[in-house]
């Protein structure tokens, strides 16, 4: 029984990451809430993520606040250039559907590759952010890259994200508060594999993650 209460015991260790990742999920909806910082969220909670699932997470709001404005100047034209990026593919999406005109379908399938494209482009954008210190061009090329050389993994991260927030949408609505911690948790493990194939250690990145 004694095992039960030591701090060690795996199911404490289970429960504390669950901990962890409800508050880290907490924070990221409370720092997003003025809609242009949702870059910056994204990036810290990322940045939080890799260290939970690596055991180097030391104390996670701290953590977590710090990553958020080191990385606010960097990653919130990023945030704003994808926000516009998708309005404006959701924008022609809605156009297209609206038209009745023989064309509009043509239109509507290439706007469609062109937002899968999209959606996968940004799946890698924010963790990159997280991990990477190379320029903001850079971390975009390779963001883009690795999402299609990828493609397999990048199909399985686009479909977590998916069934994570249709849960939340048609489940349990309570869930979308932990959503966003339970997706980026379950994210960092495919993109540490996907990160070490491409030698993310080397300098030039986060090494101490």
């Amino acid at each position: 029984m004694s095992n039960i209460f030591n701090l060690d015991n795996p199911i404490w260790n289970i429960l504390n990451k669950i901990t962890d990742v409800i508050i880290l999920s907490l924070l990221f909806i409370v720092t997003s809430v003025p809609v242009v910082t949702i870059g910056a969220s994204l990036t810290a909670l990322y940045y939080q993520m890799f260290r939970l699932s690596e055991n180097t997470e030391g104390n996670i709001v701290r953590g977590y606040l710090k990553s958020f404005a080191e990385n606010f100047k960097k990653a919130t034209p990023v945030w704003i250039v994808c926000l516009i990026a998708g309005a404006f593919l959701a924008g022609d999406l809605y156009i297209c559907i609206k038209m009745q005109m023989p064309a509009a379908t043509f239109f509507m399938a290439v706007i469609f590759v062109i937002a899968v494209f999209y959606v996968m482009f940004v799946t890698y954008l924010f963790p990159l952010l997280s991990r990477c210190i190379a320029d903001t061009k850079k971390i975009a090329f390779m963001a883009f890259m690795m999402s299609v050389k990828e493609l397999p993994r990048t199909i399985f991260l686009v479909f977590i994200t998916g069934i994570m927030i249709a849960v939340g949408l048609f489940v349990t609505a309570p869930f979308l508060a932990v959503a966003p911690g339970v997706i980026a948790f379950s994210h960092v493990f495919i993109f540490r594999e996907i990160f070490d194939k491409y030698d993310m250690k080397v300098e030039g990145y986060h090494a101490e993650q």
